[in-house]
C-alpha cells in the first residue's frame, strides 16, 4: 500500500521535470534565430547522380566497423585478463593489473596519439589497425574489471553444490559459474559497448574516416553545422539504443534460461 501511495506523487514530479526540461529546449532553440535546412543534407545521405552513398553513410559504415572490431578484440582482452586477474599467478595478476591500470586512467585520446605517432610507427601499422588496437585494449581493461569484480562476488553455493554431485572444475565453470557470470555481466558490458560505440568518435584525430570525420567533412562544405552536428547525434542515438535493446533481450533471454534449468 505505501507504494501505490507514492506511485502518483512520483508520475507528477516527473511529469513536471520533463515539462520543464521540454520547455528549456523549445526556448533554447528559439533563442537561436536560426533557420533550420535539414533538406540541404539529403545529397550527404545518398548522391543521387551517381546513385552512391554520402558522405555521412560512409561515415556511419566506418563507425560500424570501428566499433565491431573493438568490442570483439575488446571482449576477448578483457575476459582473459579478467581471468588472470580472478585465479593466476602472482606475478601475471601483477602484470594484468599494470595493464588494467594504465588503460583505465589515461585518456583514450593519449592512447591514441600514443598508439599512431610510437607504436604503429614502429610496427608499421595503418591508423585503422591503431585505432581499432587502442579502441580494444582501452575498452578490454574496463572488461577485465568487470570480469574480476563479477567473479568475485558470484555465490559460492552453486559451485560447492556442483562439485559434491561429482563435476570437474572444467564442468563446474562451463556449466554453473559461467551462465551466472554472464547473467550478471550482461547489463555492465553493453554499458561498455554503448560507451565505445560513442569513444570511437575520437580516432577521427587520426584522419580514420566515420561518423565525426565526416560530419567535420560535411560542415565545411555546406556550412550547416546545426543541422549536421544534431543528425549525427541522433544517428548515434539509433545505434546505442538498438544495442542496448539487443542487450536487453539477451539479458532477459538468459534470465528465462537459467529459470528453466
Amino acid at each position: 500500500m505505501p507504494e501505490q501511495s507514492k506511485s502518483p506523487l512520483w508520475t507528477l514530479i516527473t511529469a513536471l521535470l520533463l515539462l520543464v526540461a521540454g520547455t528549456a529546449v523549445v526556448r533554447g532553440f528559439q533563442s537561436l534565430d536560426y533557420e533550420w535546412d535539414f533538406a540541404s543534407l539529403k545529397d550527404y545521405l545518398w548522391v543521387a547522380e551517381s546513385n552512391s552513398p554520402g558522405l555521412l553513410l560512409h561515415g556511419l559504415w566506418g563507425t560500424l566497423w570501428v566499433s565491431i572490431l573493438s568490442i570483439v578484440f575488446g571482449t576477448v582482452t578483457g575476459l582473459a585478463t579478467g581471468l588472470v586477474l580472478y585465479a593466476g599467478s602472482p606475478f601475471a595478476r601483477t602484470t594484468a593489473r599494470s595493464f588494467v591500470e594504465i588503460f583505465r586512467n589515461t585518456p583514450v585520446l593519449v592512447q591514441l596519439y600514443v598508439m599512431y605517432f610510437v607504436v604503429a610507427s614502429a610496427f608499421h601499422m595503418t591508423a585503422e589497425q591503431a585505432g581499432v588496437a587502442t579502441l580494444s585494449l582501452f575498452c578490454g581493461a574496463y572488461i577485465a574489471e568487470l570480469v574480476r569484480g563479477t567473479l568475485n562476488n558470484l555465490d559460492k553455493g552453486p559451485q560447492d553444490a556442483a562439485l559434491s554431485l561429482g563435476l570437474t572444475r572444467y564442468q563446474t565453470a562451463i556449466h554453473i559459474v559461467a551462465p551466472l557470470a554472464l547473467r550478471r555481466l550482461m547489463p555492465p558490458l553493453v554499458g561498455q559497448y554503448v560507451s565505445l560505440v560513442k569513444d570511437s568518435s575520437l580516432v577521427s584525430v587520426i584522419s580514420i574516416v566515420e561518423l565525426t570525420k565526416s560530419a567535420s567533412n560535411m560542415v565545411a562544405i555546406s556550412f550547416k553545422s546545426f543541422e549536421v552536428w544534431f543528425l549525427v547525434a541522433v544517428v548515434y542515438f539509433v545505434l546505442n539504443t538498438i544495442l542496448s535493446q539487443i542487450g536487453r533481450r539477451i539479458e532477459v533471454r538468459m534470465s528465462g534460461d537459467l529459470k528453466t534449468a
